[in-house]
């Protein structure tokens, strides 16, 4: 399964997803022709997938890494198109923080996601810690409520499945309490990612090469 999504993409092409989403956000924030040190549209598989990027920004103070935008879709895309877009759309259009601005560009990392393997869960718990990202979906008194967490969100908080499972809930915009009979209606789908993560350090340096 995990192994298996991994063998669909090289390591260059996942290298060159996330150098591709800083070329994107680099030209925007610049506003600058880039051509002769800009990496190529990477060579990535021809196949349609679900995509997500993740900005994080590295907070001097505290010494980590801390979310600075995340947006993609469940739709299949061509991965080029799809990563042109949501580079931009994750770093600008999260309604959760301010748009990325030019200074704060030495500081980013990208997280590129490509979504594999979905399969329906038989319950809410039916998944496992680390290996897969989940989306639910349930309704309370005629009102429909959805959200995602990639595979990484619960490792990285250090969440166990039940406190995972209860934030996402949260995250969908459910507020009431959360009981035993709720999370038993939930639909769970779980699935698995290619990510690959750079920091501008490191894309700087592979532009420098080339």
């Amino acid at each position: 399964m995990a192994s298996s999504a991994s063998s669909v993409f090289s390591n260059r092409q996942q290298r060159d997803s996330c150098a591709f989403c800083f070329d994107v956000l680099h030209n925007h924030l610049k506003a600058q022709d880039l051509a002769h040190k800009q990496i190529p549209d990477p060579d990535l598989p021809n196949g349609k997938f679900p995509l997500f990027v993740t900005w994080k920004i590295f907070d001097k103070k505290r010494s980590y890494w801390k979310l600075r935008g995340c947006i993609g879709t469940f739709e299949p895309r061509h991965l080029n198109q799809g990563l042109k877009d949501y580079a931009l759309i994750s770093a600008l259009k999260d309604s959760r923080f301010s748009p990325i601005s030019l200074p704060e560009l030495s500081l980013l990392s990208v997280n590129t996601s490509f979504l594999t393997d979905f399969e329906d869960a038989k319950d809410c718990m039916d998944w496992k810690v680390g290996v897969h990202g989940i989306s639910i979906s349930f309704s309370v008194q005629y009102k429909s409520y959805s959200a995602t967490y990639l595979p990484e969100v619960c490792p990285e908080q250090g969440w166990s499945k039940e406190e995972c499972l209860d934030s996402l809930i949260r995250k969908a915009g459910y507020q009431r309490r959360i009981h035993s009979k709720l999370r038993s209606s939930i639909s769970l789908t779980r699935y698995q990612s290619v990510k690959t993560s750079m920091t501008y350090e490191e894309y700087e340096k592979l532009r420098d090469e080339r």
